[in-house]
């Protein structure tokens, strides 16, 4: 009876090894709150509405990154980007694949 017992108790450990859960890292951003960034406004404008950026790079302060990687099983599934780019700590552009036009694909699968 231990015998079996044991079995038991060693095969359901060794399969639930096997499963890797999905990780999520970065910025989740919603499309609403990217709708309400307009040229013009200021990083601390933004900072309320976005949160601060994932990426500062210190080389280049009127650049911020939101960015969110999905991973599953292991393996980079998505990769989504928001950009943007300041002058005189004005927004002057955006770009990136977090919520893009309809017409065009939401991530970049990473294969």
């Amino acid at each position: 009876m231990k015998i079996i017992l044991i079995a038991i108790l060693l095969s359901t450990f060794s399969l639930t090894a096997c499963y890797k859960t999905p990780v999520q890292q970065g910025n989740i951003l919603k499309q609403e709150d990217i709708d309400e960034v307009k040229p013009g406004m200021t990083k601390q404008q933004i900072a309320i509405i976005l949160g601060t950026p994932t990426i500062a790079d210190p080389f280049d302060q009127d650049r911020w990154d939101y960015i969110n990687t999905y991973k599953s099983k292991g393996n980079f599934k998505k990769l989504k980007k928001f950009s943007l780019f300041f002058e005189n700590n004005k927004l002057v552009k955006t770009e990136g694949n977090y919520y893009p036009n309809k017409d065009e694909v939401t991530t970049t699968d990473i294969d």
